[in-house]
């Protein structure tokens, strides 16, 4: 009589102590965000996340990708300039890729190493310095843009042959500081779109100073 009355007793018991233990035992694995939608507050976590997603997305092996010539990012709105902002990115993916196993080139090497009072050179943007061809068969190529508090990045490796991208990523990077993207008072920024054989004019400023400084490099 005793064992079946404590038996009724004891049974709510354990069903509550069953339940606390389900429960205890659940696991609530939360979405993964998408890294595109973080806002990072330093270029160096903008910049590991853009290599990891340029790594990640790649459609080949990095040992089938060939070798990946880095260029400076440069404006979305002015794809023919670039600023400090755009050339640390470039200089930065050239360390990131290499780690993860990418096949990097840089073309801006000389003929000779350059030495005088200041030091050695080796590397150069001295149009007159640098080879007419570069061997390659992938370029890595990028632009940023300002929008509100953020900057976006947009990164993309391509072939150069056929313009086939092969890996992607974006990232935002909060920063308000005009003036490493060179856009300080420029509110209205005009875009010029010009064709593929378009000669500068020598009686315009811009275009004298463009003239003076673009080689095209044959691969």
């Amino acid at each position: 009589m005793f064992n079946s009355i404590a038996k009724y007793l004891l049974t709510p018991f354990f069903f509550v102590l069953f339940l606390q233990g389900c429960n205890q035992n659940t696991i609530v694995i939360p979405k993964e965000k998408a890294s595109t939608s973080e806002v990072y507050f330093t270029i160096n976590d903008a910049i590991l996340s853009l290599s990891n997603q340029l790594s990640k997305n790649n459609s080949l092996s990095p040992k089938d990708t060939g070798t990946i010539t880095v260029t400076s990012f440069v404006d979305l709105q002015q794809l023919n300039k670039t600023s400090q902002f755009g050339r640390v990115i470039g200089e930065s993916l050239f360390s990131e890729l290499f780690i993860r196993g990418f096949n990097v080139s840089d073309f801006r090497g000389q003929n000779a190493i350059t030495i005088n009072a200041n030091g050695e050179f080796y590397i150069t943007r001295n149009i007159t310095m640098l080879q007419s061809e570069v061997s390659n068969t992938y370029i890595l190529v990028g632009t940023y843009s300002k929008i509100d508090q953020n900057v976006i990045i947009n990164a993309r490796i391509l072939d150069n042959k056929t313009g086939k991208i092969i890996s992607s990523g974006r990232v935002m990077y909060a920063n308000d500081d005009c003036s490493i993207f060179n856009i300080c008072n420029n509110a209205q920024r005009k875009i010029k779109l010009v064709s593929d054989d378009y000669i500068p004019n020598p009686t315009d400023k811009e275009s004298k100073e463009d003239s003076t400084t673009i080689r095209k490099i044959k691969f």
